[in-house]
């Protein structure tokens, strides 16, 4: 039987997160238990304030040499793969020649998993290539203001790198982001079919080797990520909403959430291109 566009995204983040299933009663639960121990404002990392025609935003910038490793391999290791594969994988036979320097890996976190443009995407972790160094730049929303110009750096990445890499970026991140460019009238490539979504690729590859597909899934009998102590992406939105409400929520480990997504997506395109 065929599945709607609905039923599809929600069989992707069941895949996806570990933590999805998680009623969010409970979550909320916990969220009231930690306001009662704690009053202290968390801090965000360091960063710098970025200015352009719509405002400023808050982006966080961290660089790593390519030798860098992520689990078991080095960040480098994409570099290396073979475009044939990736193709094949991802069902894209005119890709052609992989062009890593084009790519823009990109994952997001939003205020929910429902789709319409009332879902805020708070922050947008954007990773490239850049010579030596493979660079991770954080957009964040201090406050809803800040939202514009937040959307206009990601479009300008956008058309700096227009290849996609995601993980189900293809039926969500993409989505989220363009309904919100959408209401600031902003023009963007988010659409763009120049899109690898590894999720589907991690499919292909391995959904007879590994219980499932799952993100932490993949990482730990494929990438030899093992995260510690880190926060599902289910929670993520409601730290955000705590924070913006009174600076309680623990922002400081949704960023942390995020770079390690944005650099599970280039060693996961590594292992799939070899």
């Amino acid at each position: 039987m065929k599945r709607t566009f609905g039923e599809r995204l929600r069989r992707a983040f069941r895949d996806s997160d570990e933590g999805a299933s998680e009623s969010l009663r409970d979550a909320l639960r916990r969220r009231e238990q930690r306001l009662g121990q704690s009053g202290e404002r968390v801090e965000i990392p360091d960063g710098r304030v970025v200015e352009n025609e719509r405002g400023s935003c808050f982006v966080r910038e961290l660089r790593y040499p390519l030798e860098t490793i992520h689990g078991d391999l080095p960040l480098g290791a994409a570099c290396n793969v073979d475009s044939t594969r990736l193709a094949m994988l991802a069902k894209l036979p005119e890709m052609g020649e992989f062009d890593l320097s084009k790519c823009l890996f990109l994952d997001t976190e939003t205020t929910g998993l429902s789709g319409g443009a009332g879902t805020i995407v708070f922050m947008v972790g954007l990773g490239f290539f850049d010579g030596e160094e493979f660079v991770l730049e954080q957009t964040f929303l201090r406050s809803y203001g800040d939202e514009p110009s937040a959307l206009i750096h990601t479009a300008r990445r956008l058309k700096q790198y227009p290849n996609l890499v995601t993980f189900v970026g293809k039926c969500f991140d993409r989505h989220r982001i363009a309904a919100r460019m959408a209401v600031h009238k902003i023009r963007s490539r988010v659409l763009t079919s120049h899109h690898l979504d590894l999720y589907y690729m991690a499919r292909r590859a391995w959904k007879s080797e590994l219980p499932d597909v799952k993100l932490q899934t993949v990482e730990r009998h494929k990438l030899g990520v093992h995260r510690e102590d880190d926060m599902p992406g289910s929670e993520a939105p409601i730290a955000f909403l705590d924070w913006i409400r009174d600076g309680s929520g623990r922002v400081d480990r949704v960023f942390e959430h995020n770079r390690l997504d944005v650099l599970t997506l280039i060693t996961l395109l590594a292992a799939l291109g070899r």
